[in-house]
């Protein structure tokens, strides 16, 4: 599992090929499988990381109450698989209290834990307040696939590098100018530094010999606002910018000439696709996402929260997009297919349909707020 921190669709490579910043993705794309609309639940990293590793939505209120002890209400993919005898660790450029990772990650069930307390800084940059250029994993995890390459594993990377406050311009690497807006360059060039950790984290599987029999999942948790909505970073950003990310599995042997999923689909559809494509069934129980190896059904609606409580939320059903701000500001209703950048609001035109949409949202917060 390779988390991309803060990363949108709309600023890497194979999403939008009019910008270079992530060449190696784009290079993985053409022999994966890639979700065209991949969407977080809830904008924020902790909450996107309870839904990929555990496979349902996360609680819809802002503490990070899955790091309380039985915070998740149900076995988490690292607890599934070390039942199948797979030995599991976690690595994160960051620091252990960066968004109670600590404790999130022990609910999560992974026996091993490197947070960047645990590693050496020398000859890395700082790239943000809490974290270190994503290299920096490289020789924590080296160490453990050795000592672990005659088992079945699952490893987590957790970069930390495209969050703000994006100090990316300084490391060997250099930098890049692509853009002449100050702030949005910084961030661009972070998502080229995360590329190059991706490029140097699959040498070394190919250097270990472990290329070809590992399954890789590269997603980012969630977007980043730079007022295109009038609103910055990601916790409340309800828009395309904030909500769709970057979605692809990368398996040798799976997907070689590049395949595609068209239809809606979230962090939740992690943990099925990665059961099956694993040879395993789920029994006693059911997980709410869908396995990408098959067609995800046409009429599926996404459901989002802000993270800040009673924010705002939204729905996604087809191309149609509807946002409520719980009264803080005017309803918002997109037609996706004739408006991707969410410029014009049709709420006056849709009446009664944005009452239903909103009653919907209302019923999906109380729902999973009851699991937990």
């Amino acid at each position: 599992l390779i988390h991309l921190e803060s990363t949108r669709a709309r600023s890497v490579t194979p999403y939008n090929e009019e910008l270079n910043t992530t060449p190696f993705l784009h290079e993985l794309a053409e022999n994966s499988l890639l979700a065209e609309r991949a969407y977080t639940v809830v904008p924020h990293t902790s909450k996107a990381s309870v839904s990929v590793n555990c496979g349902i939505e996360p609680h819809l209120v802002q503490p990070t109450t899955e790091a309380n002890p039985g915070g998740i209400p149900v076995p988490c993919l690292a607890v599934l698989l070390k039942g199948q005898g797979y030995r599991t660790g976690f690595f994160q450029s960051s620091t252990k209290d960066f968004e109670d990772f600590e404790g999130l990650v022990k609910n999560f069930g992974y026996e091993d834990y490197y947070p960047l307390e645990s590693m050496d800084t020398e000859g890395f940059e700082q790239t943000n307040y809490f974290g270190y250029e994503d290299d920096i994993m490289l020789g924590p995890s080296e160490g453990w696939l050795e000592e672990h390459n005659d088992e079945p594993f699952l490893a987590q990377y957790l970069t930390g590098t495209g969050h703000d406050d994006y100090q990316c311009l300084s490391t060997h690497y250099g930098s890049e100018d692509f853009s002449e807006d100050e702030e949005l360059n910084r961030y661009l060039n972070c998502l080229r530094l995360q590329d190059i950790f991706l490029k140097n984290l699959f040498d070394q599987y190919k250097e270990l010999g472990l290329y070809e029999n590992t399954i890789f999942i590269i997603y980012g948790d969630h977007g980043e606002g730079f007022g295109e909505h009038r609103r910055f970073q990601h916790d409340d950003t309800m828009w395309e910018e904030g909500l769709k990310v970057p979605f692809l599995i990368h398996a040798p042997g799976w997907f070689e000439h590049g395949e595609r999923v068209k239809g809606l689909s979230n962090h939740t559809d992690i943990l099925p696709t990665v059961l099956e494509m694993l040879g395993y069934e789920v029994k006693d129980g059911e997980y709410p996402g869908y396995s990408l190896l098959h067609q995800i059904p046409e009429d599926r609606t996404l459901m989002f929260s802000c993270f800040h409580d009673k924010a705002c939320m939204a729905s996604l059903k087809g191309s149609e997009k509807y946002i409520y701000h719980h009264g803080n500001q005017p309803d918002e209703f997109f037609d996706l297919s004739e408006d991707p950048l969410e410029e014009e609001n049709l709420t006056g035109e849709k009446g009664k349909e944005v009452e239903e949409r909103r009653e919907a949202l209302l019923k999906w917060r109380s729902s999973v707020n009851a699991t937990y």
